[in-house]
């Protein structure tokens, strides 16, 4: 008899666990605090010289404090993203380091990456990242705004 309940018990867990993932709502977090150490990032190349077959990868860093207002879900299961917008012409790619508030992690432009999944237990998230850029020098043709921003996800 225990047999046959456990299937039916593990179905049922999981066709709830679905419902709930399928029930989470995502909202634009508001990054009003966030500021830039600078509002210019210079791209260099990687390679001083790079030829016909050479690495044409051009890079840039710029430090963000971020001040994420999390006040809205407070105690709150969440799942936070960081988003990069779609860049004209080449694949842009950020990485970045943090000071273990949220997870590290690499987003391409166009998509986005979790950095971070639990519970909201402050009204403000603050954290410093480096932001590492990376991208193709010979498809960036002018210079190019650099648009991040934060979702979050919570179940209802």
């Amino acid at each position: 008899m225990k047999a046959r309940r456990l299937p039916a018990l593990l179905a049922g867990l999981l066709a709830l666990a679905v419902a709930a993932a399928a029930g989470a709502a995502t909202f634009r977090v508001d990054d009003t605090g966030t500021f830039l150490s600078q509002p210019v990032t210079q791209m260099r190349w990687r390679h001083l010289v790079p030829g016909r077959a050479g690495d044409h990868t051009v890079e840039g860093r710029v430090n963000v404090a971020l001040r994420l207002n999390l006040s809205p879900w407070l105690n709150r299961q969440a799942r936070i993203y960081l988003a990069l917008t779609p860049t004209e012409g080449e694949q842009m790619l950020a990485s970045w380091r943090t000071q273990g508030r949220l997870l590290p992690g690499t987003v391409r432009g166009g998509s986005r990456t979790l950095v971070f999944e639990g519970v909201v237990r402050e009204p403000f998230l603050q954290e410093s990242i480096v932001l590492d850029l990376v991208a193709d020098g010979r498809s960036m043709e002018r210079a190019q705004p650099l648009q991040f921003f934060f979702e979050i996800e919570v179940s209802p």
